[in-house]
C-alpha cells in the first residue's frame, strides 16, 4: 500500500472513531462497537458494523444523522434484519436502529400511528385489541414499518399502501417531510432514497375481535403450508416479474434445493433461501446470482432481488462472475 493511500485510511479511521465519540455524547442514543451483524439478520449471517447506533428519539436521530453526514460517516437503517444480505466483511460505517419512541404504537380511532422501528407484530396486535381490521396480511411478514414502507410490503393480494394515510420521513438534511400523496408501486420505494422513517399512520376499520383474528389465522395458516417455517430465510429473495410469480420461474427450472455451500433453495418455496446454519453471506449470494443466470437462460427472465445488499463493495468479485 502505497504511504499516501495509508495516510488516507488513518484520517478517514481517525475521523470516524471521532464522531462515534460524539454520537455516544447524544441523549437517548445507546452506540456499541464491532457488533456482529449476524445478530441482528434473519439470515443469521454478516460481519461486524463499526458501530451499532441505537436512537430512541426524533431529536437525538436529527443529532447523528447531521454528525454523520457533516463527517461523511457511511450508514445504514437496519429493521428486524429481514430481507436483507450483510457482506461477510460487514459494514464500514453506522448501522441505526430506531427504538423508544420511533419505534412507538398508538391507536387513534380507526388510525394507528406507529414509529419507524416498530415491528409489524405489534402493529398487529395493537390493531386485534382496538377491534381494527385491515392489516391482517400483515401477519408473518418479520420487519418494522420502517422496513415495510421501504419495500412496499404486501401479501395475501394486499400491499402496505392499502392501508397507508402518511408518512413522516428525515431527510438527509434534517428535515421532517410528511407525505399524504403516496405512489404506489409493486415492492416499489414510497420514499425517496436516503430518507428514513420517523413514522407512519395507517388507516384502517372497525370490525369485531372475532373476524380479525379469523383472518390472521387464514393468513398464518397459508403461510405455515406454503413457506418454510423455523429456518433462517429472509423472506422471498426475488421480485416476482409482471404476470408470474418468480417461486414458479425458479421451480420450473428445477432448482429446488439447490446448493451452494450451506445455502439452499428451499424444497417448499423456491422463492426462499434457507441458510443451513453453515452459510456465508457469500454462500447465499453466489446461490442468488446462479438461479438469476440459470433463470435467464432457459426462461429468458431477469429476475430482480428484493433483498438489500449491505457492505458489498464489488458484487461480481465476490462469486466470480
Amino acid at each position: 500500500m502505497r504511504k499516501g493511500n495509508h495516510r488516507n485510511k488513518q484520517k478517514k479511521v481517525k475521523n470516524m472513531n471521532d464522531t462515534f465519540l460524539r454520537l455516544e455524547l447524544i441523549s437517548e442514543v445507546r452506540l456499541e462497537r464491532n457488533v456482529p451483524l449476524s445478530r441482528l439478520t434473519t439470515w443469521r449471517v454478516g460481519g461486524p458494523a463499526d458501530a451499532l447506533i441505537t436512537v430512541q428519539s426524533v431529536s437525538g436521530l436529527i443529532e447523528v444523522m447531521n454528525l454523520l453526514s457533516e463527517n461523511s460517516i457511511p450508514f445504514v437503517v437496519l429493521g428486524n434484519g429481514s430481507n436483507v444480505l450483510v457482506s461477510d466483511s460487514g459494514f464500514r460505517g453506522g448501522v441505526i436502529r430506531l427504538s423508544g419512541e420511533l419505534s412507538s404504537i398508538t391507536a387513534k380511532g380507526t388510525y394507528i400511528e406507529a414509529g419507524g422501528g416498530a415491528l409489524l407484530r405489534g402493529i398487529l396486535r395493537e390493531s386485534v385489541d382496538s377491534l381494527l381490521s385491515g392489516a391482517e396480511f400483515l401477519s408473518g411478514i418479520p420487519g418494522t414499518l420502517g422496513g415495510a414502507i421501504i419495500t412496499n410490503a404486501g401479501a395475501f393480494g394486499k400491499e402496505l399502501t392499502d392501508i397507508l394515510f402518511e408518512i413522516s420521513t428525515l431527510s438527509s438534511r434534517g428535515e421532517i417531510i410528511s407525505r399524504k400523496e403516496i405512489e404506489p408501486g409493486y415492492r416499489h420505494a414510497l420514499i425517496p432514497e436516503g430518507e428514513i422513517v420517523v413514522s407512519a399512520v395507517l388507516s384502517l376499520r372497525r370490525s369485531s375481535r372475532k373476524e380479525i383474528e379469523k383472518t390472521i389465522a387464514h393468513c398464518v395458516a397459508n403461510r405455515r403450508k406454503t413457506q418454510p417455517a423455523g429456518e433462517a430465510t429472509a423472506g422471498s429473495v426475488f421480485k416476482n416479474p409482471t404476470e408470474m410469480y418468480a417461486a414458479e420461474l425458479i421451480e420450473s427450472c428445477g432448482l429446488k434445493g439447490l446448493r451452494s455451500g450451506g445455502a439452499r433453495i428451499s424444497e417448499i418455496h423456491s422463492n426462499f433461501i434457507v441458510n443451513e446454519g453453515t452459510a456465508t453471506a457469500r454462500d447465499i449470494l453466489c446461490l442468488i446470482k446462479n438461479v438469476q443466470k440459470i433463470v435467464k437462460e432457459k426462461r429468458g427472465v431477469d429476475l430482480e432481488p428484493e433483498v438489500k445488499l449491505i457492505g458489498f463493495q464489488n458484487v461480481e468479485e465476490v462469486c466470480g462472475v
